[in-house]
């Protein structure tokens, strides 16, 4: 029979159970009465200990408004703190690089992968289309930014950048028509989350939260950009007098395309703007940045005393080379290896300051640790450091780290890349650069459809995970094309590499290699199933 686990009382718990069994026994009936009155009131201020307000938890307060309630009010200063935070704090600042670096690195760049068997065409005709749109994606991607100042990966870099520093980021798709060096007039300008406000003229309408129209159903259906940011005061912006001006962008054009791209992590139903990703831990990056400084700064001032000299003679010098500085104060010297006969009655003891105690690197290592679990990350990454990780454990953080990563390449990839490159193979056909298919009717998704390919990230212990992926493939459980995307690479163009190389090698006379014996696969399947428990960093 299984056994109940006992509920844990408190102490006035436990006195007026007991009271109850007493009057249970002498009078049941008024017993009974007790306890259906006890439960009554367990259920009606209910059975969580979390939502007590005893003493104890009376200056635990919690807001009980909407996602924009609770959010937009805050929302200017979480931005600027976090923004002043990636500036100013090392720690903060390498986070945000590694998670731009792992996530966007060299950009995410797509494969056209038109679905053969909806479309009813040949492998042939697919293939053509698949090269020109290619092809003019590439000519594109030099002139997507409306400023001239990044090609459309620095464009990803970035805008994953401003979701991290300020939980959200917008895109305009604009036109420019007869520009030299321009192979396509549509061109990206990223608008910071500040320049989308309320209008003064239009604040009184609830329809408009933040610079964001919302419809009936909470949609939204325009927003409200402003054409200067608001820190440019001083500065202006070029072609912009006089008082703050904004334009309402409608949220799609007539034709149901996207005008504005509005990209952030929608946490709570109803959330209108993104919340910053340094959001919940800055508390912690604050009070771990004061700890620090006054630690710093304590050993600072403990290391500026070096000596301390008692004497008895008042008008005593330890050092025969006195100074007085302009101020009227002696100033005594010391110098390495130097000899000092005291005079009598005065006796040197040096100072040891003991700053840092032993106590601050544990206690920084468990804040950012605590940190690193909130945003997800593992304390290696957050530290960039490995020199204390073996291999299981190293393998583990970069797994449990890359879950993060992909997730979100996945999602940057839906939002702001797949738009991109429809929006560009719309033009391309205009222009006629791509065959003459159905890129506006019933065929549209089938002819648009593209894998996107991220960087790929570098193998713990490259033997062991060939070797991995290899199994997978023979086994069934994998591609060449999932394999090959996993190091961001295409699959048809290691093929076609391939293809050139034993070409040549024909050509020159050059046999292949014989493929291992049974022999040296055991000898390599013993040495790949050697356990290795050396730090990673032992050897570096």
């Amino acid at each position: 029979m299984r056994e109940v686990p006992r509920q844990t009382l408190t102490r006035s718990e436990r006195f007026g159970t007991t009271i109850d069994g007493l009057i249970s026994v002498i009078a049941p009936s008024w017993g009974l009465r007790r306890l259906q009155a006890r439960t009554a009131r367990r259920v009606l201020f209910g059975a969580y200990r979390g939502a007590e307000k005893n003493r104890l938890k009376s200056d635990w307060t919690a807001l009980d408004g909407s996602a924009d309630a609770d959010l937009l009010a805050d929302l200017p200063t979480l931005r600027q703190r976090c923004r002043d935070l990636n500036r100013n704090d090392a720690h903060a600042s390498a986070i945000t690089a590694t998670v731009v670096a792992n996530e966007v690195g060299t950009g995410l760049k797509p494969q056209s992968r038109p679905d053969i068997e909806a479309l009813g065409v040949s492998e042939a005709d697919a293939a053509r289309f698949t090269r020109m749109a290619e092809r003019a994606w590439r000519k594109w991607c030099k002139t997507a930014d409306a400023q001239n100042r990044m090609d459309f990966y620095e464009i990803q870099a970035l805008v994953r950048r401003q979701i991290l520093e300020n939980g959200e980021v917008f895109v305009l798709p604009l036109m420019i028509k007869d520009e030299p060096g321009r192979d396509y007039s549509l061109a990206l300008e990223i608008i910071e989350a500040d320049r989308v406000e309320t209008p003064p003229s239009q604040r009184g309408n609830k329809n408009i939260r933040d610079g964001v129209e919302l419809g009936d159903r909470g949609q939204p259906i325009a927003y409200w950009i402003r054409k200067s940011h608001p820190g440019d005061v001083l500065l202006g912006r070029p072609g912009v007098t006089g008082p703050a001006e904004h334009t309402r962008y409608p949220a799609f054009n007539s034709a149901g395309r996207r005008n504005v791209l509005h990209l952030y992590h929608v946490k709570r139903p109803g959330q209108t703007r993104g919340e910053p990703f340094f959001a919940p831990v800055l508390s912690a990056f604050k009070d771990l940045a004061d700890y620090m400084e006054a630690e710093i700064v304590a050993a600072r001032v403990a290391a500026c005393f070096a000596a301390f000299i008692t004497k008895t003679d008042a008008y005593g010098t330890m050092n025969a080379n006195t100074s007085i500085d302009p101020k009227g104060n002696r100033l005594e010297s010391l110098e390495p290896a130097m000899v000092q006969y005291l005079n009598p009655g005065e006796e040197v003891s040096f100072g040891d300051p003991k700053r840092p105690s032993g106590a601050f690197e544990p206690f920084v290592l468990a804040v950012l640790r605590s940190i690193g679990s909130a945003l997800g990350l593992p304390l290696e990454l957050v530290l960039k450091d490995f020199s204390k990780t073996n291999y299981s454990s190293a393998r583990a953080a970069l797994l449990e780290a890359r879950r993060f990563f992909r997730a979100n390449q996945a999602w940057l990839a839906g939002r702001l890349c797949h738009p991109c490159w429809e929006w560009v193979m719309e033009e391309a056909w205009l222009r006629e650069a791509l065959p003459a298919v159905d890129l506006f009717g019933d065929m549209r998704e089938d002819w648009l459809r593209a894998l996107w390919i991220a960087p790929g990230w570098g193998w713990v212990d490259p033997v062991k995970e060939v070797e991995s992926s290899t199994m997978a493939i023979d086994a069934g459980l994998s591609t060449l094309a999932d394999e090959c995307a996993s190091q961001g690479r295409d699959w048809e163009d290691v093929m076609a590499q391939r293809k050139r190389e034993q070409d040549r090698a024909k050509e020159l006379g050059i046999e292949e290699p014989a493929p291992p014996t049974a022999v040296q696969l055991q000898r390599r399947q013993a040495w790949i199933e050697e356990p290795i428990d050396e730090p990673v960093g032992a050897n570096a």
